[in-house]
């Protein structure tokens, strides 16, 4: 091919792709092989690769920002002058500076990698003089170490020639070098990263801290931690990252599609732009067209009518003055008879009479007033001003398939109708109410059967939808919307057995043996979760494969310090809030650890009397007094609200929200679960005292799944019970025991995993035990 192709480092992915017909780069073990030849013309243009944006020099310690842009570090000091963080000149985006400053920014040894070969081609090329890289005295080379990438003078070329260590190592003289650059093949010696903090090699590697360090930060800091030489870890670490690396191809080919799709729709884009500009015309074309038509058919009829009506006035009037002219002939005659004989005026009487007479008649007759007024006006229809916008208007309020959302969740029990809702939105991220493009569900086992989706339109912009699942395994949810998949389609619901099959653990977890006293047990955000060790005084947390990550709080009175912590509950922030019994308080904890505040007060002269169970619910936190007999809410600040079940509670454990929206409450001193609403009210309660079907002995923990099944744990019975959400009692499990599926001191509550499966916090066993349905 003419078109090879030469890697350097820049931008988002860390490298580009620059074409050469002449020459490549390749990594190979970790060393970079220029395979020349290295023409002049072709090494501009690599060297174009290695300018730094801001000051157009070739980079100075060059260094990479978060978003993997890379800028000589000195630039990056004049940029982070101005203010605490550094905004890319290229990308935008912001990135904190580093406490220590700007040379604590990564180096990018890529480009430093580059750097060298420009330079070891200068110094072949002549273009540069090549001094020895192994004296002191930098005396001018005499040949290369083809092995080491090294120039050596002629006494360093002796003790290099003759060192048992680099015996084999090929050595070229510069000018035969120089007349051979077209054929030959250069290694450059790899530089090892330094300490930046003690300018060490950085030989040794921290597993725990997941970074490279040298031998004075291993005695300093990581002397306890897990660590080893960066030579031992190399082949792990490349192992794991081919894992890594492994969706990378499969990405990538998807994003060649993606963006073959996007670039398409761009296309349309334009062209049904240009589409709707001629519809636009044409729709205007035609209302102009169709306005100036009743234009002129209106003119027309304004003449017709005022011809008409001239013609009517014109009648009129020309009636009138010839009656006013026969009645002025009339007193002309009438003067003409005062001053003639008596015979002229007794012959002409009669003819007066009869005249005067006959016009009387006709003028009473005729009409004084015109017969037609000049009363014409045009009459508009002023609502057109209101309707005008509504003549036509551009709507893109369509939907957008990658923002609709549904919320199936994770899993399912077998035989229990599952609902949840489908959002259609539009490019707004907006609710679409046009209801265009009806929403298919299909449903499909692993077996290939088809199970059967209801689906509704609730002709708000969303879908209501519900199914059954009667077979156990993995079901496959596709959602489309005029044939596109919606975001995160297609969906996986686990379908799990009815709890009446809980028997036996599917697993055990005991914090690698660290755990003391498991009480309470919540779940945060990517499937962590948490749990107060009431002898330990602290909350171990544990990532979504059940791994301990971390442990927070230790003994004491102080802020972040526990004595007894008991009850635990993640918000929709992730933040954690940890009831610290002896301590007569609960505290509240960013989900990083960080303590932000406590809730001790609840009104001037009182506190939280031995706080137990804590659950967020409404944003708003319930807590159990354990030695109050009540439930004290509070918001998210600490602010006091007011208490439930004053009087009707004896000792309260741990607390729970059932799908009425009613408050729950493990009563371990009444043998029952009482039931609340959030009003205060007192509704009912579960179960009776006793070691029967569905009685209950010192229940203590208690969880509700989304269909409404209640699970309790019982101290006296060494069980766990469960009722549906009709409070009828349908299994139980357990006894007490050390073995799997058995308790002792049964005194923790109980938590469902985001996957469904049910962890139990087993405080006598110091352990928690994982049922999966």
């Amino acid at each position: 091919s003419n078109d090879l192709t030469y890697t350097v480092v820049s931008d988002e992915k860390r490298c580009v792709t620059v074409v050469s017909n002449e020459y490549s780069l390749r990594l190979v073990d970790c060393r970079y092989e220029f395979l020349c030849a290295m023409a002049a013309e072709q090494m501009k243009k690599v060297t174009g690769h290695l300018t730094c944006p801001i000051c157009y020099e070739l980079y100075k310690k060059p260094k990479y920002l978060p978003c993997y842009h890379s800028y000589c570090e000195d630039c990056l000091v004049k940029l982070a002058a101005r203010s605490n963080d550094i905004t890319c000149p290229e990308c935008r985006k912001t990135s904190d500076v580093p406490t220590e400053g700007v040379k604590h920014l990564p180096n990018n040894f890529y480009i430093n990698r580059l750097l060298d070969e420009v330079a070891l081609k200068r110094k072949v090329e002549g273009e540069e003089k090549a001094k020895c890289d192994e004296c002191l005295k930098e005396d001018p080379a005499e040949v290369l170490c083809m092995d080491c990438a090294m120039f050596l003078c002629s006494n360093c070329h002796g003790h290099h020639k003759n060192s048992k260590q680099y015996q084999n190592h090929s050595m070229m003289p510069l000018g035969e070098l120089k007349s051979q650059k077209e054929t030959i093949t250069i290694k450059p010696k790899a530089k090892n990263a330094l300490c930046q903090e003690h300018e060490l090699e950085l030989n040794f590697y921290c597993e725990t801290c997941d970074q490279l360090v040298c031998q004075y930060c291993i005695m300093k800091d990581h002397l306890k931690h897990d660590h080893d030489t960066v030579k031992k870890m190399a082949m792990k670490q490349r192992k794991e990252l081919e894992k890594v690396m492994e969706p990378v191809e499969k990405m990538i080919t998807e994003l060649s599609v993606a963006c073959q799709k996007v670039s398409s729709e761009r296309d349309k884009i334009g062209m049904q732009a240009k589409d709707v500009e001629k519809e636009i015309d044409r729709y205007y074309d035609d209302l102009h067209h169709r306005l100036q038509q009743q234009r002129d058919e209106l003119k027309k009829e304004l003449g017709e009518v005022t011809r008409q009506k001239k013609k009517e006035v014109t009648l009129q009037l020309e009636q009138m003055e010839g009656t006013q002219a026969q009645l002025e002939s009339v007193r002309e005659l009438n003067g003409a008879m005062k001053i003639g004989s008596d015979q002229e005026a007794m012959l002409m009487k009669k003819q007066v009479v009869n005249n005067v007479k006959r016009l009387s008649d006709n003028y009473s007759k005729s009409v004084t007033q015109p017969v037609s007024l000049a009363t014409m006006e045009f009459v508009t229809v002023e609502e057109y001003k209101k309707a005008f916008p509504q003549f036509g208007h551009l709507s893109d309020d369509h939907i957008c398939s990658v923002n609709c959302e549904a919320d199936l969740p994770q899993w399912a029990i077998k035989g229990e109708k599952i609902q949840f809702k489908v959002l259609t939105k539009n490019q707004n991220n907006h609710l679409c109410h046009k209801g265009e493009g009806k929403v298919v569900i299909q449903a499909q086992t692993g077996r290939g059967d088809i199970i059967p989706v209801n689906v509704m339109d609730n002709k708000d912009g969303s879908y209501s939808a519900s199914f059954v699942a009667n077979q156990v395994g993995e079901v496959k949810f596709s959602v489309t919307i005029k044939g596109q998949q919606i975001k995160g389609s297609p969906f996986n619901v686990n379908v799990h057995a009815t709890y009446t099959a809980i028997n036996r653990p599917s697993k055990v977890v005991n914090g690698d043996g660290k755990m003391g006293a498991p009480r309470g047990i919540a779940f945060g955000r990517n499937g962590m979760w948490a749990v107060t060790d009431e002898t330990n005084h602290c909350v171990w947390i544990f990532d979504g494969q059940d791994r301990l990550v971390r442990k927070l709080g230790s003994h004491g009175s102080g802020n972040g310090q526990f004595i007894r912590p008991l009850g635990i509950a993640f918000d929709d922030r992730n933040c954690l809030y940890v009831s610290d019994i002896n301590n007569h308080r609960v505290q509240k904890f960013e989900g990083s650890g960080a303590y932000l505040l406590q809730f001790s007060n609840k009104k001037k002269g009182s506190r939280t009397n031995h706080p137990l169970g804590v659950m967020v619910h409404n944003n708003e936190i319930y807590i159990a007094e354990s030695s109050g007999n009540c439930i004290s809410v509070f918001q998210f600040d600490g602010r006091y609200c007011h208490d439930i079940g004053s009087g009707d509670l004896s000792y309260p454990y741990y607390i729970a929200f059932d799908t009425n929206n009613q408050l729950l409450v493990a009563d371990y001193g009444h043998h029952c679960i009482s039931i609340f609403t959030l009003d205060g009210n007192y509704v009912g309660k579960i179960g009776t005292q006793g070691s029967g079907r569905g009685q209950l002995s010192h229940p203590c923990g208690i969880a509700t799944d989304m269909y409404g099944f209640i699970f309790v744990t019982e101290y006296g019975n060494s069980r766990v019970s469960i009722f549906n959400k009709d409070h009828v009692f349908i299994h139980s499990f357990g006894s007490s025991g050390p073995g799997p599926g058995q308790f002792a001191s049964l005194y923790g509550t109980i938590a469902f995993s985001p996957a469904g499966d049910i962890y139990v916090c087993d405080k006598g066993n110091k352990r928690i035990q994982i049922f999966s349905t």
